[in-house]
């Protein structure tokens, strides 16, 4: 039974198509490296807007009941500031920089039961990115994932909807 939803952040919950193409090269390249050392953000993510039902999702997942945790490479501080911008209450913010490492690697994805108590099995890991690695990543340590913004569910809200009626998988 799914306890805890953890949304990556970056293209899942805050729109990317204003980063300059080069941003984002330059920090997937830095966080795939096997040694772990902080990334410091460019200004433009920053400002980074969410999407259009992505306030309005994690509500609604909250109301039923689920904890929404934010597992994101990006700064608990940087994630503070562009979820409070855009009307998000996350009931976590998993500092991966606190734990010394980014996801794709598995040691991120372990940060959930490290910080929440919360059995990997009872978590879905909800992405936008099916080629990052959040995956396979989350997929390894036991937990449960799931790809929105590439068919049904599409958005946030489609999701809610469909785990109210327990067709995710």
């Amino acid at each position: 039974m799914i306890k805890v939803i953890a949304f990556d952040c970056f293209g899942t919950v805050f729109d990317m198509s204003g980063v300059p193409s080069g941003d984002i090269v330059n920090y997937v390249n830095h966080v795939r490296h096997e040694d772990f050392t902080p990334y410091v953000f460019p200004e433009s993510w920053w400002r980074l807007k969410a999407h259009p039902d992505s306030a309005e999702g994690i509500k609604k997942l909250q109301l039923a009941g689920f904890r929404c945790v934010a597992l994101s490479n990006g700064s608990s501080t940087l994630i503070g500031h562009i979820s409070i911008s855009n009307g998000i209450n996350w009931d976590h913010i998993v500092d991966l920089i606190a734990h010394r490492v980014y996801k794709p690697h598995l040691g991120a994805y372990r940060t959930i039961q490290a910080d929440l108590g919360t059995p990997p099995e009872e978590t879905l890991m909800v992405t936008a990115n099916p080629t990052f690695g959040d995956l396979e990543g989350s997929s390894a340590v036991g937990m449960q994932s799931h790809v929105i913004r590439h068919g049904y569910p599409n958005t946030i809200l489609e999701l809610a909807a469909s785990l109210e009626k327990d067709v995710v998988t």
